[in-house]
């Protein structure tokens, strides 16, 4: 097993066992909802520097994205067609020694920005966050589903 595969089983664990908990605060969701914000301003500079130095992407549909470089690529061809609306609702999230994790639902409304109908999408997202050596909490991981299929 990888560390992010480790990490990932980790987290996923940690949401299992907190399930009937109410939702305490932790550093992280600030950084989710950071995240959302720079979505939203379609902010490339600001929401790439929110992730680890060797992130990973896992799409809802599609092949996972390794690495900034891969990341900023796909979401700014998203962000060249499309006017994004998130909202984050978290759910559960832990933090523990260097890994941490935040975990909801989502709700965003994407318009188009050559006109049309917008887009509804709703959903769960995961992000696993890694303490940096030199402090600070970055994204490791990041993963999202869809309650109903998105048509476009």
């Amino acid at each position: 097993m990888t560390v992010r595969q480790i990490a990932l089983a980790f987290a996923l664990l940690m949401a299992s066992q907190v399930a009937a908990a109410p939702v305490r605060y932790t550093p992280v969701m600030d950084i989710s909802q950071q995240w959302a914000g720079y979505w939203n301003a379609k902010n490339m500079k600001a929401l790439i520097a929110l992730y680890a130095p060797e992130p990973v992407f896992h799409p809802t549909v599609g092949p996972t994205w390794e690495g900034a470089a891969a990341i900023r690529k796909n979401f700014a061809v998203l962000l060249k067609d499309y006017d994004p609306d998130i909202t984050l609702h978290s759910v559960r999230s832990e933090t523990s020694g260097t890994l941490a994790y935040d975990s909801g639902t989502y709700d965003e409304t994407i318009a188009r920005v050559k006109g049309g109908a917008p887009i509804k999408a709703r959903g769960s997202y995961l992000f696993l966050f890694q303490k940096q050596k030199r402090g600070g909490w970055k994204i490791l991981e990041q993963t999202w589903t869809e309650r109903e299929p998105v048509k476009f």
